[in-house]
């Protein structure tokens, strides 16, 4: 049987209906009748009755919660910080935290601390112990006491008993790091980049032989890394610049802190030169007996920045002028004892205390020249035993003595030896610096 004529026989049936014209004729004649059988479909569906709408009913019940277990008090504590508000008194900011404890109120107001300890300042930290029930166990925020030193007040419940103190903080030195990319002014740049003070006169100072910051302009670059002292993260001091670095016009200026020992150093080139000339000599020929820095105060026992550097020094021993100068000061100051003040330029000064003496006839606004005794070394004042006290101020700002006016010495083979080593480590940091295109300022 031939299964391709069966196959092809209904294409070519619908082929034919398709063609002819009768078919369409057709079609066309049978349009009004379906037209007209919908409409009567239509309307039959509208006219069948339709089903009623389902009603709604509303229904409440009250439900009860399930219990829930009691919190179990763990009698874990934990230090919670709070800034310190303009206004803010310890009661006050106490209750913000919601702790309410009449027995510790009670001894605040009573301690034997003073009331001017007890103050808290703006924008300091208070820390308070506390439970997860809410109770007060101890509190702790540094201030400053009535000699301007950096204490650490806590009040700490030991047992029943509450007690209260005020020492000096355990310090750690950490390192800063700060990269400032110049629009404007260079002390505005080091400001806005939160570089204290004390950081910016030392800066200064450590290039003035070369240039002044003021000299440099937009487009140049400070890269910095310095010690900064902090007690639990907080920053309470600086130390000394360890590198520098100031790309000025294209051409790199550097500067590396060296200690000759553990109360002094100065700063030295890539190559290990004196960055500063210095003094011309010392106010005495002794050894530095303590430098510049935070130090422990052996009669106040609490912690306080030595704004200068002692020289261990006989009673009795002569003081020189160690720079042409002129008599700024010549007075007797409670902590101080007896003091002469020297101007040697119009921001640089040098202060000396605990004088047994002034020099016979000395008097303010006379004029002396280097080597020019101006008193004698002593004990007066508040001090321990004889020695020289010697400040330098760079417009009115203490700066280490040691690193800004004071005659610089040469290094010996095995200093330099020890300098290259720690030099190069600080230089590749400075380097780092120096190529990122933006400011950095490192979260402390």
């Amino acid at each position: 049987m031939n299964y391709r004529k069966l196959l092809g026989f209904p294409q070519k049936w619908v082929a034919q209906l398709i063609n002819n014209p009768m078919t369409w004729l057709g079609a066309a004649a049978s349009l009004p009748f379906m037209g007209a059988l919908t409409a009567l479909a239509i309307t039959q569906e509208q006219s069948l009755p339709q089903p009623a709408a389902p009603l709604a009913q509303q229904v409440t019940e009250q439900l009860s919660l399930p219990a829930l277990p009691t919190a179990q008090a763990s009698g874990l504590r934990y230090w919670r910080d709070e800034a310190v508000q303009r206004g803010d008194t310890i009661a006050r900011l106490l209750n913000r935290l919601g702790v309410d404890d009449g027995e510790a109120t009670r001894f605040i107001h009573a301690s034997p601390l003073s009331r001017d300890l007890l103050k808290l300042r703006t924008g300091a930290t208070l820390s308070v112990e506390l439970n997860d029930q809410g109770e007060l166990f101890g509190l702790r925020f540094l201030n400053d006491d009535e000699n301007g030193e950096k204490v650490l007040v806590v009040i700490e419940r030991n047992g029943n008993q509450w007690q209260a103190s005020a020492d000096a903080p355990e310090m750690q030195t950490v390192q800063t790091v700060r990269s400032v990319l110049l629009k404007t002014s260079a002390t505005g740049a080091l400001a806005q980049a939160r570089v204290p003070v004390e950081v910016r006169t030392g800066l200064s100072e450590i290039f003035a032989d070369q240039f002044s910051l003021a000299d440099l302009r937009a487009g140049d670059k400070i890269s910095l890394v310095y010690e900064t002292l902090q007690y639990k993260g907080t920053p309470l001091a600086s130390g000394n610049i360890l590198g520098a670095e100031i790309v000025r016009s294209g051409k790199v200026y550097q500067a590396f802190y060296f200690e000759h020992d553990s109360e002094s150093g100065a700063y030295y080139d890539a190559a290990g030169k004196p960055l500063k000339k210095g003094f011309t000599m010392q106010p005495v020929a002794a050894r530095i007996s303590s430098g510049f820095g935070m130090r422990f105060h052996p009669i106040l026992r609490s912690l306080r920045m030595h704004e200068g550097v002692d020289y261990a020094a006989a009673s009795g021993t002569p003081i020189a002028a160690p720079s042409d100068a002129t008599v700024a000061t010549v007075a007797q100051q409670s902590g101080y004892g007896n003091v002469v003040v020297l101007k040697h330029s119009n921001k640089l000064s040098t202060l000396y205390a605990h004088m047994s003496a002034f020099q016979p006839g000395l008097r303010t606004g006379d004029k002396v020249k280097a080597g020019d005794i101006i008193g004698f070394v002593g004990s007066t004042g508040r001090s321990t035993g004889p020695h020289l006290h010697m400040e330098v101020l760079i417009d009115g700002q203490p700066v280490d003595p040691a690193t800004t006016a004071l005659p610089v010495p040469g290094l010996t083979p095995s200093q330099r030896l020890a300098f290259r080593q720690g030099s190069v480590k600080l230089a590749a940091n400075l380097q780092l610096l120096r190529d990122i295109p933006v400011s950095v300022a490192q979260l402390d």
